[in-house]
Order: structure tokens, then C-alpha cells, then sequence
């Protein structure tokens, strides 16, 4: 396997070899019964917002600057050869939305104090320099992302809590209460290091985090990073803030799987893999997921202050 995604995730470079499998049953498109409205038809947009307003910020006062500062090198053209495995570029400006808001790795889940289109800005990403004017368009951007698909105001009337706070609250509350005992439990890292595709297992390119994504046979391993690093545990992980942000939680992030299972834009060159109920990977996942939830209800028994970094 490649990647799996959002984060998370190279469509164009050519599929991992190992060993061939059965063809694995291919996910029901949209498994959250949800209209995404962005062409990708994987659950990221929860509410099932209409998202033209989004869409017209990011054509409006986004894509232009991705594509003149972001394409050099071919870095992250969409049909690049060269450098970065993020092709969050489209050609076509007609796609450039599209494309973009299926790259986890771009957008995480569209808070932009976290989200790495501007974190890597901030951090001074290739030496690059953005104008004031243009982060400012890729904040409002991201800010009315997250509005309309979590179909709730960024900020709540009168105030208090963000979407994005509330986001980040409830992901390192979730990342300090993942125990090693649990992963030891459900055998995560085996179940995931050996999950097969029908081009191989994911261990073979993503043992160390391949594209953020990270698939190892070593449950200390795999313990160990999904509690320190934010991108790689967002790709199992996600929050939902569809109710507000007091009722913020962590789920499943099963839009990241059918995504790339399904092959849809920019995963088409992913190897094809189970994403469904049935898959013994997922079975594993939602078994953490619920132990850890149990563990947060249970009154954090076990559990350590959130250390996730982006």
C-alpha cells in the first residue's frame, strides 16, 4: 500500500510491490450517508453542508497562491515527478478545490492554527514568503471549511470555545488516554502492520510512517507515535464537532480509509483494500477506539496529558 490520506497520501507515484492477494471487497462510496458536496464522496463533510462558499474563497483567493508558490520543482504539482509526494497542485484550476481538500496532509481537519498549509508557512517551509493578505485568504478559507461541514459556527454566539479549540481539546484528551495495554489488547500494530491490499501489506512502505500514515507490526511502536505525532494519529482518528464545541468528541476517521480504498482523487493510483466493517484492521480500530472511550468515561484511569506536536 501507499498512503491512506484527508492529513495523510501521494496518488501518483507508482503502487508498492509485494505479495498478491485476493482482490478485497470494495467499500460502499459515502459509507457515512452524507452528501460531501466536493467531489470526493468519502464522508469528509459531515453536516452535509453546501460548501460553494468555501469552494469560492479557496478558487477566489487560494489556488493561485498554492499554484504559484507551491509548484517549483514540481514539488506538489499534481502531475509532478519531482520532489514532495503531497500533490495537493491540480492542474486544472477547475480541480484545484477538489484536490486539495482530499490532502489531510494539507488541511488536517481545517483548524488553521494546526492545519499544515499554514504551519508550514509559519515555519518558514523551502524559504518560501507569503504576503499578510495571503494567509489571511487561506484562513478565511479554512475557517468557513470548517464551519459549513461541521454545519456549526466557528465561534459560538456570544462566545467561548472555537470549533478549532475544541477540536484540538478533545484530540490530545484522546491521544493521553491511548494505552499500550489496549494496543497490546486488540494486536493493533499486527493487525494493520499485516492489513493486505491487492498489491501487498501496508507494512511495506508505511513501517515508519510512509505519506504520515503509519502501519507497524510493533504495538510499542505504534503506541508510541500515534501519542506524539498529530498528523499520523489524525489518520486514524478525527474529530467531531458537528454538535458544538462542548459536545466535541473523537471518532473513527473512516473518510480517511474509503478515500483511498475507493481511489478517488488524488489516490487513484492507490493499491484497492477492504475499508469495510468486516476487515479484521477496521475491527481492531473501532475496538481501540472504543477502549479508549471507555477509559475517558471510566474517569482517565491510566491516562497522561495529551503530547500530540505537529
Amino acid at each position: 500500500m501507499k498512503t491512506l490520506l484527508s492529513l495523510l497520501l501521494a496518488s501518483t507515484l507508482v503502487a508498492c510491490v509485494g505479495g498478491i492477494e485476493e482482490p478485497p471487497v470494495n467499500p460502499v462510496p459515502n459509507p457515512l450517508g452524507t452528501p460531501d458536496g466536493d467531489g470526493n464522496d468519502n464522508g469528509d463533510n459531515p453536516a452535509g453542508g453546501d460548501l460553494t462558499a468555501a469552494k469560492q474563497l479557496f478558487d477566489s483567493g487560494v489556488y493561485s497562491t498554492l499554484k504559484a508558490k507551491c509548484t517549483g520543482g514540481a514539488c506538489h504539482n499534481e502531475t509532478g515527478t519531482g520532489g514532495s509526494v503531497t500533490k495537493f497542485v491540480a492542474d486544472d484550476p477547475a480541480r484545484g478545490w477538489q484536490i486539495a481538500t482530499n490532502y489531510a496532509a494539507l488541511v488536517s481537519f481545517y483548524v488553521p492554527t494546526s492545519a499544515p498549509v499554514l504551519t508550514k508557512i509559519a515555519n518558514g517551509h523551502e524559504g518560501v514568503e507569503y504576503l499578510p493578505t495571503e494567509v489571511d485568504a487561506i484562513t478565511a478559507w479554512l475557517n468557513k471549511e470548517l464551519e459549513l461541514r461541521n454545519g456549526q459556527p466557528n465561534m459560538p454566539p456570544g462566545g467561548g470555545e472555537t470549533l478549532g479549540a475544541a477540536g484540538e481539546r478533545v484530540m490530545q484528551e484522546f491521544a493521553g488516554c491511548l494505552n499500550i495495554d489496549d494496543f497490546l489488547a486488540v494486536d493493533f500494530g499486527l493487525k494493520w502492520g499485516n492489513k493486505g491490499s491487492n498489491e501487498g501489506q501496508c507494512e511495506q512502505c508505511h513501517t515508519n510512517g510512509a505519506f504520515r500514515f503509519l502501519a507497524n507490526n510493533d504495538n510499542q511502536k505504534m503506541h508510541r507515535r500515534l501519542t506524539k505525532e498529530k498528523y499520523e494519529f489524525l489518520m486514524y482518528f478525527t474529530p467531531d464537532l458537528t454538535n458544538g464545541p462542548a459536545a466535541a468528541k473523537m471518532i473513527v476517521n473512516r473518510p480517511a480509509f474509503y478515500g483511498v480504498a475507493e481511489g478517488l482523487d488524488p489516490h487513484r493510483e492507490h493499491p484497492q483494500f477492504n475499508a469495510n466493517d468486516d476487515d479484521i484492521a477496521i475491527i481492531a480500530l473501532k475496538d481501540l477506539y472504543d477502549r479508549t472511550q471507555a477509559r475517558i468515561a471510566g474517569g482517565k484511569v491510566g491516562c497522561l496529558p495529551g503530547a500530540l506536536t505537529n
